[in-house]
């Protein structure tokens, strides 16, 4: 009898941990079944396949993810952390200038000594770092790390919104460069040509920046409703699995057309070590910029004190500052290089995959590090204060 109750606890223990590791890690688990299934039926997917993804995913699935956004962004909030421009400066300026710069440079650097690497993803590569930050992630890993959650929401909206006219100006100017350096002689006919300016800035407007204000709208008028709806109806997750279905599209593309059969493992490992090595350089770029550390011995002049950014805003700032979003990333890419080869699309966007899925992994890791360097500021605040106010009893 014993026996029996011990066996029925251990199944339902292994059920709840089975049933918590899904809940926690259902969206990688969803993106490898993404994946499978369009290695397996890309005709599905594919533009022109039977779903006519090219309605209705590149664009419906868009639509949705950005008027989730519109309503789950807190406009209040937002509101009262708009002036604390110093510090969106920063966030933004790293996120959309130093970071893409940077990255651009190292391809190009790239190109001349010849690396053995697939030329696309290393273009892809420029394209993620030309992204803004991401929509909801930074947000979520600000809070668990204890950081400043206003400040992370407050970017994540203006990111996006100037990532809208920003980013395809970014790709747009790193693209000759780029193709000029490529070796592979085809890659400009893959990637169809000039980027069309005014045709990108009016899709991305209407897949983009109309559903957000709608969601704007809708929540600034109906902000109760609108929360109680975002937990009933699970609106991130909602917005996830329409991104999961933008992915199992865009790989259906490439698996039809076979562009990744010029595409090697081993390339697919380099790419995934560079980025995980960028996420980690971006962060502690953001740290150092956010905090100026200066070495223990010498004496901390007054206007560093004051440029000095709160451990809570530090954290702020690294979530904002170093991660890239798939949301705004696959449908660019997708406008950018409608015209060129359909699976190009695919291999272009692999390294902003692979970006996301390795940002969420660190930034976990990050948070748990960065909620313990929160809690030890706090406390050395409450010491600090403590012995102020017994000095002057």
């Amino acid at each position: 009898m014993n026996e029996s109750k011990l066996k029925y606890s251990d199944r339902t223990t292994t059920k709840k941990v089975l049933i918590g590791i899904l809940e926690k890690y259902w969206f990688l688990l969803g993106l490898m079944v993404a994946i499978a299934l369009a290695i397996l039926v890309p005709d599905v997917a594919r533009k022109g396949g039977y779903l006519r993804a090219e309605w209705t995913i590149k664009w419906g699935a868009v639509i949705v993810i950005f008027l989730i956004s519109g309503l789950s962004l807190r406009t209040k909030i937002l509101a009262e952390t708009i002036l604390r421009i110093r510090l969106h400066f920063l966030i933004q300026v790293i996120n959309l200038v130093m970071i893409p710069f940077f990255v651009f440079g190292f391809v190009m650097m790239l190109f001349h000594v010849h690396a053995s690497i697939n030329s696309l993803l290393l273009m892809g590569i420029v394209i993620a770092a030309s992204t803004p930050t991401t929509v909801s992630s930074n947000v979520v890993m600000t809070k668990n790390a204890q950081g400043n959650e206003a400040s992370a929401l407050m970017n994540a909206a203006l990111g996006n919104v100037l990532g809208i006219f920003i980013s395809p100006a970014l790709v747009s100017a790193f693209q000759g460069p780029l193709l000029s350096a490529t070796p592979e002689d085809e890659s400009a006919t893959q990637v169809g040509g000039q980027v069309d300016f005014v045709k990108v800035l009016k899709q991305l407007g209407l897949t983009v920046l109309v559903p957000l204000l709608i969601g704007q709208i809708i929540q600034w008028f109906f902000t109760e409703r609108v929360a109680k709806l975002k937990v009933k109806c699970r609106f991130s997750d909602v917005s996830s699995f329409m991104l999961l279905t933008m992915v199992w599209s865009v790989f259906s593309d490439a698996v039809h057309s076979g562009s990744f059969q010029s595409v090697k493992p081993k390339d697919i490992v380099v790419i995934a070590a560079i980025n995980a090595l960028f996420y980690i350089l971006f962060s502690l770029l953001c740290l150092v910029l956010a905090r100026l550390p200066l070495p223990s011995f010498i004496n901390t002049p007054p206007w560093v004190k004051r440029l000095r950014y709160s451990r809570e805003d530090t954290v702020a700032v690294m979530f904002c500052g170093a991660t890239k979003t798939v949301a705004m990333g696959v449908p660019l890419i997708n406008v950018l290089y409608q015209n060129g080869d359909p699976g190009t699309i695919g291999v272009l966007s692999t390294p902003l995959l692979l970006y996301h899925v390795e940002q969420l992994i660190l930034g976990n890791i990050e948070v748990e590090l960065l909620k313990r360097w929160v809690k030890r500021g706090e406390l050395k605040q409450d010491e600090e204060t403590a012995s102020y106010s017994s000095y002057h009893k």
